[in-house]
């Protein structure tokens, strides 16, 4: 017995059973001559099938229940959304069921017509506990195949980072650069910090910083005071320098201030602490202009990293992490790995969701090149699908296999996977 309809959805979708032995529990024949139009939504499981029960040919929906019964237990019997069913199609008819105009249903118990193989397979995925569902499976699974899986994991990964940038874009009014700012800002905050980065720019306009580009000090105060970081009392020379300058221009500005707990400084690194990072985003704040414009004029990697090179962060932070606690003396400048990380986070998102917003197809192009051109990432996600024999070159790869493992391996979405409707289909 099925686990879940899904499976029985799959099957009439794509006919995975012997066609022409068909009949319904009456024993009349039926020929299937569209099996009709999934619906994912309220009401039949199937719009606008065709088939021929015995000498008849039925236009009209398919519904799908494990047990007959199943259609009372919905209560469907009291829904006209269903009256234009044609079929009931079961794994088990254990109840006769008729319409409200009280015709007796037609019912193709499906069990009769299907290899339980492929069933077998469908629930053995599902009740494992591997990381992976199907990883003793991968194997026998195609490079070609895999291949063209991720191929479709990235584009719907783009596609769901589109929405959360078609959000931005409203707020902005419809600005690509005011979009890209905060999109920027969301993605200097990395994981950890992605939210308090993007309230700061939200509450932050570009437009006040660009009136003090040329006063590197201002800007690093509205950034650090908005931030919500200048609240308290130093000792150093250059915090105070902030925080006077910032009583000044919140004043000025009517600035609000963020609260200074939302910044994550536990489990990150000290390279990563939010203060590294708002300092980093100043300095490419000083160092840019019209940034958005240039970035869609650009197109290979080598272009784009340019944009985050040498970025000309304030000295303090050569031996500071935090303000007033001095350390160890290292490079404040953001790393290659870091640069890699907006590339993947920032600039490939934002250049898909430009593309497909403005129907020019060769941004969308140069997104992909991008992450093609950006060597893989190296996380626990990446690392478990490589120990099981699911390799990947490139950053276009992992973002994929990002999207696979948390969209369909942890949701046990086996039957919307290339992978894994190749493993169910295969014959053992």
């Amino acid at each position: 017995m099925p686990s879940s309809e899904a499976i029985l959805h799959h099957i009439w979708k794509y006919k995975l059973f012997n066609a022409l032995a068909l009949h319904t529990t009456d024993g009349e024949p039926v020929q299937l001559l569209n099996a009709g139009r999934h619906n994912l939504d309220a009401g039949p499981d199937f719009f606008n099938a065709k088939l021929k029960i015995g000498d008849t040919v039925w236009a009209g929906n398919v519904e799908i229940h494990i047990k007959s019964s199943d259609w009372l237990k919905h209560k469907h019997q009291r829904d006209a959304a269903y009256n234009n069913v044609v079929l009931h199609v079961v794994w088990e008819h254990d109840a006769p069921i008729h319409r409200i105009d009280g015709t007796l249903l037609p019912v193709l118990d499906l069990s009769e017509f299907t290899n339980t193989t492929l069933l077998d397979k469908y629930e053995q995925l599902r009740g494992n506990n591997y990381w992976v569902a199907c990883e003793n499976h991968l194997p026998s699974v195609s490079d070609v195949k895999k291949a063209l899986v991720l191929d479709r994991m990235l584009a719907e990964r783009l596609e769901d980072k589109s929405l959360a940038l078609k959000e931005i874009y409203s707020f902005s009014a419809q600005s690509w650069e005011d979009t890209f700012y905060i999109a920027l800002a969301k993605s200097f905050g990395f994981k950890v910090n992605a939210l308090p980065f993007e309230l700061l720019a939200k509450n932050l306009p570009q437009r006040i910083l660009a009136k003090h580009k040329d006063q590197a000090l201002q800007v690093e105060a509205l950034i650090f005071g908005v931030a919500g970081l200048l609240n308290q009392n130093f000792t150093d020379a250059y915090p105070k320098l902030l925080q006077q300058e910032f009583r000044f221009l919140r004043a000025k500005y009517n600035l609000p201030e963020l609260e200074a707990s939302i910044w994550k400084f536990s489990k990150t690194r000290p390279d990563n602490f939010p203060t590294i990072r708002l300092a980093q985003f100043a300095a490419l704040v000083l160092q840019s202009q019209h940034l958005f414009s240039q970035m869609i004029g650009l197109k290979t990697k080598k272009e784009f990293a340019s944009l985050f090179a040498r970025l000309p962060v304030n000295s303090y932070w050569n031996k500071h992490y935090r303000f007033d606690k001095e350390a160890e003396e290292k490079p404040s400048a953001i790393g290659f790995g870091s640069v890699d990380n907006l590339l993947i986070n920032a600039i490939a998102p934002l250049l898909f969701f430009y593309g497909k917003s403005t129907g020019q197809k060769k941004y969308t192009e140069v997104a992909g090149d991008l992450l093609l051109a950006i060597k893989p990432e190296d996380n626990q996600i990446v690392r478990g699908f490589k120990a099981r024999g699911f390799g990947a070159a490139h950053a276009f790869d992992t973002q994929a296999l990002i999207h696979l493992k948390k969209n369909y391996c942890d949701l046990k979405k086996c039957l919307n996977c290339g992978v894994g409707l190749e493993i169910i289909k295969q014959n053992d």
